[in-house]
């Protein structure tokens, strides 16, 4: 199904993501409309959370890792809740520990909803992904909280474990720089575990700076150029 808003690919998919897929592509005018008469419908979850916030298609990138790995960047979408939840189901008890600091496998569609419902004037989730054919394959995700307080974001990414160690994060980090930048934003902080090695040394890479440390987890912190930041802008 195309329109003027997107494209929705509804081969194989459940009434649910049909639905959720449907109400993404239609005119914004119409979308909470929507959302509220499937809801009624019980076509959607009666929790559905919905973000007027319009999609920013001007996101959306092709990149190409350190290891030669083509991957498409682009914001996440209301729809994405099957993608994402696949993704985070993929990732190992490690990784998933030291994303979240928490051994807790479980992703209900209340806990998907942080990462999709989001509003993009302030907040953003960018995903990695390898497009196979009509498929796309979540392999990275990141995401920044605003600070209204001093302009700076909360930052967090994660990567599958098989795409690990290619460069993605990397990638991911750069980009999210490059928007929060171009957005105003000052800096980022980050909580990282003492004992992610990996996460440690990519933001340390990147410029991050320890600035406190709290029950096993490193607090870091980067504050963007601010010459080069008024160029981004």
């Amino acid at each position: 199904m195309v329109t003027e808003y997107g494209i929705a690919n509804l081969r194989g998919k459940s009434v649910r993501e049909r639905g959720m897929n449907l109400i993404a592509i239609s005119h914004p005018k119409f979308r909470l409309w929507l959302l509220e008469e499937a809801r009624k419908l019980s076509l959607v979850y009666r929790d559905q959370v919905y973000r007027s916030v319009e999609y920013p298609e001007d996101l959306e990138a092709w990149k190409v890792t350190k290891s030669g790995l083509r991957i498409f960047l682009r914001p996440v979408k209301i729809s994405d809740e099957p993608l994402v939840k696949e993704f985070f189901y993929s990732l190992s008890d490690k990784t998933l520990y030291r994303r979240f600091a928490s051994a807790r496998r479980d992703m209900p569609h209340s806990r998907i909803q942080d990462f999709i419902a989001v509003d993009f004037s302030r907040d953003m989730v960018i995903l990695a992904l390898l497009i196979r054919g009509d498929r796309e394959i979540v392999i990275g995700l990141a995401q920044y909280s605003k600070d209204e307080r001093d302009r700076t974001a909360e930052l967090a990414l994660v990567v599958r474990d098989d795409y690990q160690c290619q460069g993605v994060g990397t990638i991911l980090h750069i980009y999210m720089t490059s928007i929060a930048k171009k957005r105003g934003l000052v800096g980022f902080r980050a909580e990282v575990l003492e004992g992610n090695l990996p996460a440690l040394k990519l933001i340390k890479k990147m410029g991050f700076e320890m600035v406190a440390v709290d029950g096993g987890a490193k607090e870091m912190r980067i504050i963007f150029d601010q010459d080069e930041a008024r160029k981004s802008g």
